[in-house]
């Protein structure tokens, strides 16, 4: 008798060549719209940040609620206490690491808030094939989903991605300095673990050093809105 197993494909493991490196920091509040002023600030110390393609900031985030409070919607001027636990990703690729860890105990304003960078930790990219980006810039698009979808579908065709599934949810604005942009919420699903990696370590649309068009893991399909 010949019997021959499938043999089960090696788990996919993530590269190095794009890394988020999270910083201990130390900030009593921060707007909650302070997108263009962290990146604005950040290129202050690293004047390579907003030319490197794969460069960008995550928006530091709190939950819509707790301990009593509930946060806003609408972002405009609105402040957001942090605590001690807060901390703050770059995504960078792996030959920028050594500059961006030079960065520890230094002191940046972010509208008139100081921020100062602590120690950080390396985290690599995640293999989950659910991902969401809380902010997706597509010009043209703000009140119309179909176009955004199908602009963001060929964003991640030319990625050698075919994407599968794709869910929209709560739209925000953001201010520049040259005026609002509309961004939408976006989750991703029943991709390969490559091609999680490959759209995380590239983003997707407009003002990616800005946090815009960052994937993040997502656990399990659930609403975007939840995200938010």
């Amino acid at each position: 008798m010949f019997w021959s197993e499938e043999e089960a494909p090696d788990e996919f493991q993530a590269p190095e060549n794009v890394i988020d490196l999270s910083f201990k920091v130390s900030c009593k509040q921060i707007k909650l719209d302070h997108a263009w002023a962290l990146t604005d600030a950040l290129s202050d110390l690293l004047p390579w940040f907003k030319s490197e393609s794969q460069a960008a900031i995550h928006h530091i985030y709190i939950p819509q609620s707790g301990n009593g409070w509930v946060r806003s919607d609408g972002f405009d001027d609105e402040l957001i206490q942090l605590s001690r636990r807060t901390r703050l990703k770059i995504r960078i690729p792996y030959h920028k690491l050594v500059e961006l860890q030079s960065i520890s105990g230094k002191t940046i304003s972010i509208d008139g808030n100081d921020l100062t960078f602590g120690t950080s930790d390396i985290h690599l990219l995640s293999t989950m094939t659910t991902i969401v980006a809380r902010h997706v810039h597509i010009p043209d698009t703000d009140d119309d989903e179909e176009a955004f979808l199908r602009t963001v579908q060929q964003q991640i065709n030319a990625l050698d991605i075919q994407v599968r599934k794709m869910l929209c949810g709560k739209s925000h604005q953001l201010k520049t300095p040259s005026g609002m942009i509309k961004t939408r919420s976006l989750m991703i699903a029943d991709i390969s673990p490559e091609e999680s990696i490959k759209l995380q370590e590239n983003g997707i649309g407009e003002y990616y050093s800005y946090g815009c068009g960052v994937f993040i893991p997502q656990k399990g399909i659930t609403a975007v809105n939840s995200t938010d």
